[in-house]
């Protein structure tokens, strides 16, 4: 298995199965269970990016985007290539599998 370090995901675009855009990581969640540190999801986008600065209701500051992150579970993230990451589903599939 190979280890890749999260602190060199941060920022990095992720495209979807079919070459498609689907945001760049601005955020990783994870737990922690006894010594172990598992990751949750991944959160993509200007949503997440805004999230991870505290700041929830985008129209606070006259973004209208979408007002949620896009929410990646950890199995759905192929990481295979860390200089090309890539999600294991199309976009439309990912928004259809999270909600």
């Amino acid at each position: 298995m190979q280890k890749v370090h999260v602190e060199l995901l941060q920022g990095r675009p992720v495209y979807d199965s079919k070459d498609k855009l689907a945001g760049r990581i601005a955020s990783i969640h994870a737990t922690w269970k006894g010594e172990n540190c598992f990751v949750e999801e991944y959160r993509l986008g200007a949503a997440a990016f805004l999230e991870r600065l505290g700041i929830y209701a985008g129209k606070l500051v006259g973004w209208m985007g979408s007002h949620e992150p896009l929410r990646v579970p950890w199995d759905q993230l192929d990481l295979s290539d860390p200089e090309r990451l890539r999600l294991k589903c199309t976009l439309e599939e990912l928004r259809k599998l999270v909600r």
